[in-house]
């Protein structure tokens, strides 16, 4: 009995230990760069075309939302994750919606969403 609770502890601290490091590398700063490369992922991946359904779309503007709520550069952006977030969690957009929601991100990556950026023709 004392073996298998020593294992359980030790697994069980091994699992804290992971969570703890995913949870410091997850929350450090996002870089205007990488920030850019979340929009400009989101306005590909809403010009796609989806047959059964736009789940690509809602994952993208949470990875979106994500970076956005860790951009220190801009109280604006900061800001305006939360209504990206909020878009993320829904089950319904539009692009005007979502082009609203990211005018500062827009703003910091240098043109609007859908329209322009790296690997864009």
């Amino acid at each position: 009995m004392g073996t298998t609770l020593r294992r359980s502890a030790s697994a069980f601290a091994v699992v804290v230990a992971a969570v703890v490091l995913v949870g410091c590398f997850s929350s450090e700063p996002t870089t205007k760069a990488a920030l850019c490369e979340k929009f400009d992922a989101l306005g590909k991946e809403l010009l796609t075309t989806h047959i059964l359904s736009d789940n690509a779309v809602f994952r993208r503007a949470g990875d979106l939302a994500d970076a956005a709520g860790r951009y220190e550069a801009s109280p604006v952006v900061k800001a305006e994750a939360k209504r990206i977030d909020k878009i993320a969690d829904s089950d319904s957009t539009s692009g005007m919606e979502l082009l609203n929601a990211t005018r500062a991100v827009a703003d910091v990556c240098g043109h609007p969403l859908a329209i322009g950026g790296d690997g864009w023709p």
